[in-house]
Formats: structure tokens, C-alpha cells, sequence
């Protein structure tokens, strides 16, 4: 009967090491979990920033589209017509060519 009891000793302590280290990697488990969580929340939150960000460089690109837009027009109303080199009437000209040999 000794050897039953050790036997059945033997099996309870390998059985409380056993449900030690079942409740030490739960609680890793649960430890992975909540660092996951706080990842996805800090992710959000990245990813709400960069949709902030992208609004104000669209909205940005538009001004200076407008803005470009209106100086250009403004620019191009307020200058006059310019008659580049022209005398007003058509002249012909004389092409002289050479005659090969």
C-alpha cells in the first residue's frame, strides 16, 4: 500500500504543476489579449489622425489650386495684347537660291 500512496502522491504534485503552468500561460494568454487590444485602439487612432491629415492637404491643394486660378485670370485680364514684331501689313519677301553646280 506504501507504494500506492507514493504513487498517488507523485501523481498530485505532477498534477499541481501541471494546473500552475496551465494558469500561468492563461494568464500570459490574457496578457497577449490586452496588449493586442491597446495595439488595435493605438491603430485607430493613427489612422484618424492621417484621415485628419489628409483633409487639410486636400483642402490645402484646393486653395492653392483657386488661389492660382484667380491670379492667373487676374493676370491675364489686366494684360494688353501685344503685336509681337508685326508691322501691321503683309510684305512679301524675295528668297534668293543659289544654283548648283
Amino acid at each position: 500500500m506504501s507504494d500506492l500512496t507514493n504513487k498517488d502522491a507523485e501523481q498530485d504534485t505532477k498534477l499541481a504543476v501541471l494546473e500552475s503552468t496551465l494558469e500561468n500561460s492563461v494568464r500570459r494568454i490574457e496578457m497577449v489579449h490586452q496588449r493586442i487590444d491597446r495595439s488595435n485602439e493605438d491603430l485607430e487612432k493613427l489612422r484618424d489622425r492621417i484621415r485628419v491629415l489628409e483633409r487639410w492637404v486636400a483642402g490645402a491643394g484646393a486653395v492653392i489650386a483657386a488661389a492660382t486660378f484667380i491670379i492667373g485670370i487676374a493676370v491675364s485680364a489686366d494684360s494688353k495684347e501685344i503685336d509681337h514684331g508685326r508691322n501691321g501689313t503683309t510684305k512679301s519677301e524675295v528668297v534668293l537660291q543659289l544654283q548648283g553646280s
